[in-house]
């Protein structure tokens, strides 16, 4: 994960990052400290909340990336030294600015928690979807239903076509 690491100097948005590892293998940790880094960096341009974007599998990743992200929010604003020490590494603004930079982040999140933009990407494709609706021709009232019956009875089907007579 540590070609994962860039000074703040060097990143400019739109920025795009995939990551792809195993389970465990640190992806939640490099995100949150990435999302960070983005809100508390005075040398990344049109960083603000409304223009971070995090897209996961689970409602549980999300979860866990939001909360992560204000714990290392409150971490900085109340001066953990870890914490600080691994985000001067990679910005090039002073502890006690970021302290403070952080404290307004908290804030900005809990008074524009919609603009808290760590979904799924189930949700980040419906709200695609509902923005694109009128252009399509659908009511943006829609509502997506998942029915799985059509693929279980297709799936079934296809596992009947390679069982012999006889076998057990």
């Amino acid at each position: 994960m540590s070609g994962f690491l860039e000074k703040d100097n060097s990143i400019h948005f739109p920025h795009f990052t995939v990551l792809k590892a195993s389970a465990g293998s640190g992806k939640t940790y490099a995100l949150t400290r990435r999302i960070v880094l983005f809100l508390l960096s005075e040398k990344i341009p049109q960083n603000s909340l409304r223009n971070i974007l995090a897209i996961t599998f689970s409602n549980n990743a999300a979860k866990e990336m939001k909360e992560r992200t204000l714990d290392w929010l409150k971490e900085i604003h109340f001066g953990n030294p870890n914490k600080i020490a691994e985000l001067v590494e990679m910005t090039s603004q002073p502890a006690e600015v970021m302290k403070n930079k952080a404290a307004e982040i908290i804030n900005e999140i809990l008074e524009n928690y919609t603009d808290f933009q760590i979904k799924t990407i189930d949700s980040f494709m419906t709200t695609v979807f509902k923005a694109s609706a009128i252009d399509f021709g659908y009511n943006p009232d829609f509502e997506i239903l998942m029915d799985n019956s059509f693929l279980m009875a297709y799936a079934f089907n296809l596992f009947l076509r390679n069982v012999k007579e006889g076998s057990t």
